[in-house]
């Protein structure tokens, strides 16, 4: 998967970094905020270049689009 490979960490540790704070203290974990196996077989079988995924976790309006995340 190259630049998508893990996106749940990349996720998380941008909400960290949004938050002043690391990955493991954010609570809910992102796992139940989101399936990780399923946005990893999305991820896998989408081809990357203009995707989009949208969601809100803690507040934050969370995008990862092509692999780059923005934390809003």
């Amino acid at each position: 998967m190259g630049e998508l490979e893990n996106p749940i960490s990349r996720i998380s540790d941008a909400v960290g970094e949004a938050e002043g704070t690391g990955a493991v203290d954010l609570k809910p974990p992102r796992t139940e905020i989101i399936d990780p196996d399923a946005l990893g077989t999305f991820l896998e079988d989408t081809t990357p270049s203009g995707l989009e995924v949208r969601f809100t976790y803690r507040g934050h309006d969370v995008v990862d689009e092509s692999g780059h995340v923005r934390v809003g």
